[in-house]
């Protein structure tokens, strides 16, 4: 009775005729496919195949089904920054910027690379193809993704980790620009009646970041008299983001505040009879994009050099400190800043008639020197 050939319990070691055997073994070879099937010819009797398989076998017996980088963010990485949001320890807007670097810069690069495959080098000279600010976010989210990929034993070292050159390229500088008081004013005077007039008002007038200006419903806006002026003084809880949804929350726990419009522009936010103070004509918030739009179509139609929308909240603070002479405590106080010492940072909570105080005493002894 012939003998049954024995089989190899690792790999396989066939006959491929003319002296040859045929070597089929699972490895990851780290060029590029991952864990997977490979095949080699070699010369030689089937002891010569067993000795090269044995060979094989210590080099590549530790070898595991890799994931690909894309895999790793979406099955460990990105429903854990979910998870975050929905329990409230992380805006929604960070998961958004997370998303859209992945997409952007990260994804197109090593997407599709087993993660085992990615190496030093290969990072070195993808950061050097962006931007300063780029290459630095960039690397944080490979290197937050690989640390989910350490954890859970799919690579034994987070490359994201080691020293990097980043490059020195920048984006175009962002202006920084601000109007003086009588520039923001002709500035308000232009986009009157457009939906940016109210936005631009709660950010140029009352020191709302761009989001904090799209978010207050009407119902937290209230009317304050103070010094013979009537001043209209609105709870800032949320913001709206670029895309118009509503964030319940701001920048820092401390940006909630309240915030004084002095007059005459008090009494246009007093107007508004719509459920949110900034409506986009549907019954909701107006979102970034289109309040930064209309804002530089309508300056630029009434002849006006437009900066940022989000300047204006820079605007704000700097007539309110050198040309209406608020003290710098109360100012970053107003902006929602917190302090710098202990008293500030833990005593200290100026009530939102004190603001107002504030800002209708700043403005009548303005008015006064004019």
């Amino acid at each position: 009775m012939p003998r049954r050939r024995a089989r190899s319990t690792w790999g396989a070691n066939e006959d491929a005729g003319n002296g040859r055997r045929r070597l089929r073994y699972w490895a990851d070879l780290h060029d590029g496919r991952g864990y997977t099937r490979h095949s080699t010819t070699i010369v030689g009797s089937r002891r010569d195949g067993d000795e090269m398989l044995a060979r094989l076998r210590v080099e590549h017996s530790q070898d595991r089904p890799t994931p690909t980088l894309r895999q790793a963010y979406e099955t460990w990485y990105l429903p854990e920054l979910r998870e975050r949001v929905e329990t409230g320890d992380m805006a929604a807007s960070s998961v958004v910027m997370y998303e859209s670097n992945w997409r952007k810069h990260v994804a197109p690069a090593w997407g599709e690379t087993p993660v085992t495959d990615i190496r030093p080098l290969g990072v070195q000279q993808w950061l050097m193809g962006m931007t300063t600010v780029s290459a630095r976010k960039s690397l944080s989210l490979l290197g937050r993704i690989l640390a989910k990929c350490v954890m859970y034993e799919a690579v034994q070292s987070n490359v994201a980790r080691e020293e990097y050159r980043l490059p020195r390229r920048t984006e175009r500088d962002a202006p920084k620009d601000v109007y003086t008081l009588s520039e923001l004013l002709a500035a308000l005077d232009a986009v009157s009646g457009t939906a940016a007039y109210v936005p631009a008002i709660m950010a140029g007038l009352a020191s709302c970041r761009v989001g904090e200006s799209l978010g207050p419903l009407r119902a937290e806006v209230r009317e304050v008299e103070d010094h013979g002026m009537t001043l209209a003084v609105v709870d800032i809880v949320r913001q709206v983001d670029r895309e118009g949804r509503v964030i319940e929350r701001l920048k820092t726990k401390g940006s909630e505040r309240p915030v004084v419009v002095p007059e005459p522009w008090a009494a246009d936010v007093l107007d508004v009879d719509t459920e949110w103070l900034c409506d986009n004509g549907c019954m909701r918030p107006l979102s970034q994009i289109a309040v930064n739009d209309i804002w530089r179509d309508a300056l630029s139609a009434a002849g006006i050099d437009p900066i940022p929308f989000r300047n204006l909240r820079s605007t704000w603070r700097t007539f309110m400190r050198w040309e209406l002479g608020i003290a710098e405590d109360m100012v970053e106080a107003m902006m929602g800043h917190v302090g710098r010492n202990v008293g500030e940072i833990h005593y200290d909570r100026p009530q939102a008639e004190v603001f107002a105080s504030t800002v209708a005493d700043a403005w009548l002894r303005y008015r006064a020197r004019d």
